[in-house]
């Protein structure tokens, strides 16, 4: 009997948005470790960018999703949800990767560094099947409206 071994490549995460960058003084930069699995895979998320449109709606409730496709890098795919939900206090968000390349030791070793350095640590999921990527990375379930009594409808972005 061969044993088949079915390989968790999807993962969700959720930090706090601040956990993305790191400040000394009054500038910030990208964390080290995210940035690393980026550079890996060849994903072309631009971490400061991401914060800075994070931050661009001084009141919660606003906020689209992002998806980066891996550029010459087998069909990693990397989604992050920028949606600020109404009672949020801590600046949570979403962060959904599917690494499908060789490099995948090195990327989920970067992964895991970011989360475990994060300040907010919520949830790091991985899976062979994750749902909630898989929503996440559908457009067609987008533009949508974000939530029950409230009239931001949450779009959509492809970056290729």
């Amino acid at each position: 009997m061969s044993k088949k071994i079915i390989y968790a490549k999807e993962f969700d995460i959720c930090v706090s948005m601040s956990d993305l960058v790191t400040w000394e003084g009054d500038q910030k930069t990208p964390s080290a470790d995210l940035q690393a699995v980026f550079t890996t895979l060849e994903i072309p998320a631009n971490i400061l960018e991401l914060h800075e449109l994070y931050f661009a709606h001084l009141y919660n409730g606003y906020g689209d999703v992002h998806v980066y496709h891996a550029q010459n890098n087998g069909g990693s795919i990397f989604a992050i949800d920028l949606y600020r939900e109404l009672t949020d206090q801590q600046d949570l968000t979403g962060l959904f990767l599917r690494i499908e390349s060789p490099a995948f030791d090195q990327a989920l070793a970067h992964l895991r560094s970011f989360f475990d350095n994060a300040s907010c640590q919520v949830a790091f999921e991985q899976a062979s099947y994750s749902r909630r990527l898989r929503e996440t990375f559908d457009e067609s379930r987008y533009p949508r409206l974000a939530e029950v009594d409230h009239d931001f409808i949450q779009q959509h972005f492809t970056h290729r």
